[in-house]
């Protein structure tokens, strides 16, 4: 089974991460050029957008005779697995939901797993985290931390 998920945390690619998300934060419309374009007469990806995208890849996997495994919402985005069998399908019903899938995860990138652990790890240094998804990459990067200690599991020891 894959798991499906944009990995936003990446500290390689937070310099990418903090202009498209200072993007999604001022109001702009960030892209992903391999995401494609968003569906016609949508500007904003607002709640009932991501939804309404999510429940067409739901209908179009169903339609191809596959489903979606473990769907749950964490912060505010859908993440899911898709077993291996369906992957072709998933392939061809993911392009219409991707662009509204990328949107959303940048602009919504704080509420995630990995900004959640990005935050208690500078909260265990002593930090205040940022209130933004930006400010909290340039404490991550500021303080020199090593990411990859933000998640491992604890030692109780």
């Amino acid at each position: 089974m894959k798991k499906r998920t944009i990995i936003v945390g990446a500290l390689v690619a937070a310099a990418g991460l903090v202009a498209v998300g200072g993007l999604a934060a001022s109001g702009g419309a960030p892209s992903n050029p391999e995401a494609g374009p968003l569906p016609e007469g949508v500007t904003v990806v607002t709640q009932q957008v991501y939804d309404d995208a999510f429940a067409k890849l739901e209908a179009c996997m169903n339609e191809g005779g596959a489903e979606l495994a473990g769907t749950r919402v964490v912060g505010s985005v859908y993440d899911y697995a898709i077993p291996a069998q369906y992957e072709p399908v998933y392939e061809k019903c993911y392009v219409d939901f991707a662009p509204v899938d990328f949107q959303w995860q940048i602009a919504h990138s704080y509420e995630s797993e990995t900004f959640i652990r990005y935050r208690e790890c500078l909260t265990d240094m002593g930090i205040e985290p940022g209130k933004d998804a930006d400010r909290v990459l340039a404490q991550v990067k500021e303080s020199g931390m090593d990411v990859r200690k933000c998640f491992e599991p604890a030692t109780n020891g």
